[in-house]
C-alpha cells in the first residue's frame, strides 16, 4: 500500500474555509436604515455609463429614488425607457414601498452618467445613492464589458 504525504506547503491553505479557496462572487450590498442596495454594477454604452443594481425597501417607510453622484461630484441621473421605445427618457424619482425591491436592469432603468470619458472597463467607482427618505447610501460600482445585460453573479443562480 502506497502512503501519499502532503506537503507542508499545502497545511495553511486546506485551513482557509471553502468559500475562501472560490471565487468572490458573493453579491456587493451596502444598507441604511432599511434601505439596502445589491450589486452596483455599470457599462459604457452609447457614450455615457449606465449604472444597474437592486434596491430592497426592507423598510417601514416609502423610499424615492432620485440619481446619485460619485465621489468627484459627477451626476448620476435617473433613466428609465418607456414601454415600446428605445430611447430613455430622464425621471426625476421613482418611489419603492415598504417591503418592495426593484431592478435597475438594461432596457428598464439606470442611472445615467453622461461624462463618462475616464471610466474604463474594469473601474470600480465609489457614490452615493439618493433615497431621499433615509441617509444617502454609498456603494462601488463595479464597471464591466460594454453589452453585458446581467451581474456576473447573476448569471450563476
Amino acid at each position: 500500500m502506497r502512503k501519499t504525504a502532503f506537503p507542508l506547503l499545502a497545511l495553511p491553505f486546506l485551513a482557509l474555509p471553502f468559500s475562501a479557496l472560490a471565487q468572490d462572487t458573493a453579491p456587493s450590498v451596502s444598507e441604511v436604515d432599511g434601505a439596502r442596495i445589491l450589486q452596483p454594477w455599470a457599462v459604457l454604452e452609447d457614450g455615457g455609463l449606465q449604472v444597474y443594481m437592486r434596491i430592497e425597501n426592507t423598510g417601514s417607510v416609502g423610499l424615492l429614488l432620485s440619481g446619485g453622484e460619485t465621489a468627484d461630484g459627477a451626476k448620476l441621473t435617473l433613466q428609465g425607457t418607456e414601454m415600446n421605445a428605445t430611447t430613455a427618457v430622464a425621471m426625476e424619482e421613482f418611489p419603492i414601498a415598504p417591503g418592495v425591491s426593484i431592478e435597475l436592469e438594461p432596457g428598464a432603468m439606470y442611472l445615467g452618467m453622461t461624462d463618462a470619458s475616464d471610466v474604463s472597463e474594469g473601474d470600480r467607482i465609489e457614490a452615493r445613492i439618493f433615497l431621499d427618505t433615509v441617509e444617502d447610501v454609498e456603494v462601488e460600482i463595479e464597471v464591466l464589458a460594454a453589452g453585458t445585460k446581467m451581474h456576473p453573479s447573476d448569471a450563476e443562480e
